[in-house]
């Protein structure tokens, strides 16, 4: 042979020089056609060849290239493209199980290559797999958390990386759906007449997610679960922030009519200037 293989090289070429059946004389077939290319063709034209495969969307036959390169020769940096190509594809290719065999391969190129000059556009990637697993609010939000996590690792470790601020607005986006999330469990409560279970929700998402878009919403529902609990006061007070912070929201119509009906007076504007955070004074040293 021209090459020295690594050990998963020669157990490839095992693979490859075994599968076909064995002749009914007992003897072993010759390699088919793919097994001698692979075998006698250099690492830079495989790699090539599966690349440009792939490109024309031959996905399996572009990965029998591309793995090839890379089981062989995985501390090559012909290797190494070998596999960041080969979970690219998936990620191309498209669907749930593409993009859990794109995160394995991304997994793999991370912890094999720490000081990889692509290391980013894979961490990048790896997240991007688990954001286009996430489920709708209502749904399980583990491929939410996960996707949140790679990408603030790529922001930590690459903060002036290309990719990096795409990053961040994504995990702007997906911790809102985490506190849609915790929302949407809050109203099931409240519609199912759970209401301690309901505010407990609400105010969770008020305390954790405090730059949470939809809280003209959160006010809302606050102010209706408080005021079905008899707690009329509490209910004045967050129908009456979403109207002072708020005045354009859908809400802000259905918020004044139920003040109305409360039981408590209206906070003057002298009430309300105080509750408002005051700004520090300036100090004179």
């Amino acid at each position: 042979m021209r090459r020295v293989f690594g050990a998963v090289g020669w157990a490839l070429f095992a693979t490859l020089l075994l599968a076909p059946a064995c002749a009914s004389s007992g003897g072993v077939k010759k390699p088919d056609k793919l097994t001698q290319e692979l075998l006698t063709t250099p690492k830079e034209a495989l790699f090539e060849k599966g690349k440009a495969l792939i490109e024309k969307k031959k996905w399996e036959q572009g990965r029998k290239y591309l793995s090839f390169v890379f089981e062989t020769y995985p501390n090559d940096p012909v290797g190494r493209d070998a596999l960041l190509l080969v979970a690219d594809s998936y990620v191309r290719q498209g669907g749930t199980s593409a993009y859990t065999e794109a995160r394995y391969r991304y997994r793999d190129y991370l912890n094999r290559y720490p000081d990889a000059p692509k290391r980013d556009y894979a961490r990048y990637q790896f997240a991007y797999c688990s954001d286009k697993e996430h489920g709708k609010p209502d749904r399980d939000q583990t491929p939410t958390r996960e996707a949140i996590q790679q990408y603030q690792a790529l922001i930590r470790e690459y903060p002036d990386s290309a990719y990096a601020g795409a990053a961040r607005e994504r995990v702007r986006q997906l911790i809102d759906l985490l506190a849609e999330h915790e929302f949407s469990v809050g109203y099931f409560y409240m519609r199912k007449g759970s209401l301690g279970s309901a505010m407990g929700r609400f105010s969770s998402v008020e305390e954790r997610f405090p730059e949470y878009g939809a809280k003209d919403k959160l006010f809302y529902y606050q102010g209706r679960t408080l005021s079905r609990l008899g707690r009329e006061d509490e209910a004045a007070r967050y129908y009456s922030r979403l109207l002072e912070e708020y005045p354009q929201s859908d809400f802000a119509k259905k918020a004044r009519d139920r003040l109305k009906k409360l039981k408590v007076p209206t906070p003057s504007s002298e009430e309300k200037q105080a509750r408002k955070p005051q700004a520090p004074q300036a100090s004179n040293n």
